[in-house]
């Protein structure tokens, strides 16, 4: 199975180990680098091929549109690649700019993992990667109670199973 490799680039660092996380716990097997800024992005887009790139809009140096349309310029892979802006700007003007820019998708701020991951396996879909990453995650991803017991657990399925278990079946009348 070959790997999939995914590029998150913010300035904000809580936000580029909130997605980190969120991914690798979701797929144990993907490969994730981050990026400060578009200009860093840039250096490694240059370095190493990815087949996904979560990107914030509003960076110092270089913004994700700047990147966005550098990555489209190019005569490879980046021509196509798919490109999810994670943003707070949702107004119309700037989801027409980035449209016509080529992203292929938004994540809006604040979002949660299953937002996240929902547009992350969209756009592996559409390039045929979804199954290599999919073989890799946990059945309990599947749960609708999964962001909440993964930040009440820190993503540990046996106390959830181990809590289940000691839990009454019914709540007693008072």
């Amino acid at each position: 199975m070959s790997k999939v490799s995914v590029l998150v680039v913010d300035d904000a660092t809580f936000i580029r180990d909130l997605v980190k996380k969120g991914l690798r716990n979701y797929f144990p097997g993907i490969h994730t680098e981050d990026a400060v800024n578009g200009r860093k992005a840039q250096v490694l887009l240059n370095k190493e091929e990815f087949d996904l790139i979560l990107c914030d809009w509003e960076m110092p140096e270089m913004s994700g549109l700047e990147l966005l349309a550098w990555c489209r310029e190019q005569d490879n892979y980046l021509k196509t690649v798919p490109f999810i802006m994670v943003t707070s700007r949702g107004d119309k003007e700037n989801v027409v700019q980035a449209i016509q820019a080529g992203v292929t998708d938004f994540v809006g701020k604040p979002f949660t993992n299953e937002q996240l991951l929902t547009k992350v396996k969209k756009a592996l879909a559409k390039v045929g990667k979804l199954d290599a990453v999919m073989s890799t995650a946990p059945a309990r991803m599947n749960s609708p109670l999964n962001d909440s017991l993964s930040a009440l657990t820190g993503g540990k399925a046996e106390v959830v199973r181990s809590a289940s278990s000691a839990a009454p079946a019914s709540i007693p009348k008072a």
